[in-house]
């Protein structure tokens, strides 16, 4: 198994960073699942054949059909335990033949459980069959694994690692990461945190050097194009954590080397060593996530038009009747990385609202807003057309409510770490929306932007849908 690189972009010469022409990482597991499964269908299916000298009787042959899918698994799931689809941990042929040999007994002994209550439908599946297959099993399992680390070459994502902090903590942690090089993990400086050891600092230039000082951070993340970001030194301000996390323009991943009060906050999220890491911020969602929210976004929207359209034909109606035309509003809107767009909705307010006093934020009791308008904002009814950007990919189905520019420019000046939310596709609803109102301030409304934006998640999305269903139903929170 190799991995392939080429020289890094840096003139540090502490960096390589990896890259391959063949295959990821994500599609070795793929192969592996499936390989495997093959290796254990056709194992078991020629030790029938070698047992029976290729006449194999239909009971032993039900038996077969009906033990297959539970062997699969059972070999998959031994597999999954001992580190077989964990190409970081069978790197060497005898850690592939080590995992291996402990998926095939494991596996073994979970199917002879599903052989024994399978009763007199597995009872054909004779013993000497069954040890045949074993053997057989173990023997293809291996060999595919063997000739892959031979030829095969796998990319991983590579981890430009900054750490914060010169003390021993950072010592310990980058001896460990050391062993991490062949999958791309590299330290590419340390940051000095007011911990500074003499002798220490000596030794941690072996791996890379001291960039300087955290007042120098977001200068030394340009310099270094740092990915991850390691807190090792341990923090007593909440104000430093924050310029971290806010840290503009650096779509970096933060982790932090806990002490006992950031555990009892948050579990680890990740081990090095037996170093634990709580997770402050992730950068940017793994392709697979993103396609995930983008079909959920798909159907939920078809879901939403094919439901909602007999209430949408009302809310016109109803809005004609009242104030006349036009029914639908657009407004530009700023989204992900600040591209402007248009929005739709449905028109709440009376033409020429803001004809006067420019641009305004909805108030309670807003004496802008129609009769009819109050009712659509009280069950989110005006947002239904935003189903068009969502086909559109202009936004998600969840995610931080869009801003107008003019707010966006005020905001941006005014609010730290407000441009965090332009990380991700705008939303019809979120956080803020299920927790607050129209008139909630942006400073409040950022807090609920950058949970989701931190810690977004199809779980966290389903919740959102739930709750924006009883906004709908209750008007809780609605201006």
């Amino acid at each position: 198994m190799r991995w392939l690189s080429k020289p890094s972009p840096s003139t540090t010469g502490y960096v390589a960073p990896c890259y391959n022409t063949f295959m990821s990482r994500k599609l070795f597991v793929i192969l592996s699942l499936l390989s495997d499964a093959l290796c254990v269908l056709v194992g078991a299916t020629l030790a029938f054949f070698i047992r029976f000298a290729g006449d194999t009787p239909d009971a032993n042959f039900d038996a077969l059909i009906f033990a297959a899918p539970f062997m699969v698994l059972a070999y998959l799931l031994a597999g999954w335990a001992f580190d077989l689809y964990r190409p970081s941990r069978t790197d060497t042929a005898f850690a592939v033949v080590r995992a291996t040999a402990l998926t095939t007994f494991f596996g073994a002994l979970l199917t002879a459980v599903v052989l024994y209550f399978g009763g007199p439908i597995t009872a054909p599946f004779a013993r000497l069959t069954y040890l045949l297959g074993v053997a057989l099993i173990f023997t293809f399992i291996t060999l595919w694994r063997m000739a892959f680390l031979r030829w095969g070459t796998i990319s991983w994502p590579e981890q430009r690692i900054l750490m914060l902090g010169t003390n021993h903590m950072a010592l310990e942690l980058a001896c460990e990461l050391s062993k991490y090089r062949k999958t791309c993990w590299s330290i590419v400086g340390f940051v000095e945190m007011g911990d500074a050891d003499v002798q220490v600092t000596h030794k941690l230039e072996a791996f890379a050097p001291i960039r300087g000082n955290f007042m120098q951070l977001a200068h030394i993340v340009d310099e270094t194009c740092a990915n991850r970001i390691i807190v090792v030194s341990p923090v007593d301000s909440r104000e430093i954590i924050e310029q971290i996390a806010l840290a503009q323009a650096h779509p970096v991943t933060i982790d932090l080397v806990p002490d006992v009060y950031e555990i009892l906050l948050a579990r680890p999220t990740s081990i090095v060593g037996d170093i634990p890491l709580v997770r402050l911020r992730q950068g940017e969602l793994p392709g697979y996530r993103r396609v995930a929210k983008r079909i959920l976004d798909y159907m939920l929207a078809v879901v939403l038009t094919l439901l909602m359209w007999p209430i949408a034909l009302i809310a016109a109606i109803a809005i004609l009747l009242e104030s006349g035309a036009p029914v639908l509003y657009r407004q530009e809107r700023v989204g992900r990385g600040e591209r402007h767009f248009e929005v739709l909705k449905f028109r709440t307010m009376y033409r020429g609202a803001e004809v006067q006093t420019g641009p305004t934020l909805a108030e309670k009791s807003d004496p802008r807003i129609t009769r009819v308008g109050r009712i659509l904002r009280k069950v989110r009814i005006d947002e239904l057309p935003q189903v068009v950007n969502v086909f559109a990919g202009q936004m998600s189905f969840i995610g931080p409510r869009p801003e107008r520019p003019y707010f966006v420019t005020e905001y941006l000046r005014t609010v730290p770490g407000y441009d965090e939310r332009f990380r991700v596709l705008p939303g019809i609803t979120g956080l803020a929306q299920v927790n607050g109102g129209y008139a909630t301030t942006p400073e409040l409304k950022l807090k609920y932007d950058l949970m989701y934006v931190y810690h977004q998640s199809l779980l966290l999305d389903l919740q959102i849908i739930t709750e924006t269903l009883r906004v709908v139903l209750t008007g809780h929170g609605a201006r």
